[in-house]
């Protein structure tokens, strides 16, 4: 009988020894250790942030007098360690409740967004990657809500042809927009991670 092939990812491997609820934590933490995003003094917030690993390395830098908070449609497991993160489980674009939400925790806008979004995928390359492009085109939308001027975002994208009707509007909000594509990344993904950082409004 044929033996099932399996992917090798030492990242996974390493993701669950470490306590991580998934391997996209190394990617946050090699994108800190290359631009130093996070700073203990910062509230932060996390975009369709399930299963929680992100929150899990953001809640490690943030002091606790500082918030981190993380927002999903998908129920996130509230046992992450740290008594400075907060969960709602809805949807980013419910602007209302978000914001009722926030007030209720006495933030206004954040330091720094992150969002490790992914479309779900049909395995056409073109497509999946500009849902990518459009998914985060909203998420620009909610920056310019929630995002305090001189903050920073971060952005998982699937690049492709398209990808500068994403760039450019990133430029055009941003001081400086960089590219990044962590090594915890798959080879064969066509994700990166886009660095926007001193939002000019």
């Amino acid at each position: 009988m044929t033996k099932p092939f399996i992917i090798q990812d030492p990242y996974f491997d390493k993701a669950k020894k470490l306590g991580f609820r998934a391997r996209s934590a190394f990617k946050l933490i090699e994108i800190q250790e290359k631009y130093n995003i996070i700073h203990s003094k910062m509230n932060v917030l996390d975009v369709w942030a399930a299963p929680g690993s992100f929150l899990q390395v953001i809640g490690k830098i943030v002091d606790t007098e500082h918030k981190v908070v993380g927002i999903d449609i998908t129920k996130i497991d509230p046992n992450l360690g740290r008594p400075n993160i907060y969960l709602l489980q809805e949807s980013i674009f419910e602007y209302e409740k978000v914001r009722t939400y926030l007030d209720s925790l006495q933030i206004w806008q954040f330091d720094l967004i992150t969002s490790d979004i992914a479309p779900s995928t049909t395995g056409m390359t073109g497509v999946d990657q500009y849902r990518s492009v459009e998914l985060n085109l909203a998420i620009l939308d909610v920056a310019k809500v929630f995002l305090k001027k001189w903050g920073n975002l971060v952005l998982k994208v699937f690049v492709w042809e398209d990808v500068n009707d994403l760039m450019l509007p990133l430029k055009e909000n941003f001081i400086k927009v960089s590219r990044f594509k962590p090594k915890a990344c798959r080879d064969r993904s066509f994700e990166e991670y886009f660095i926007a950082m001193g939002k000019k409004e």
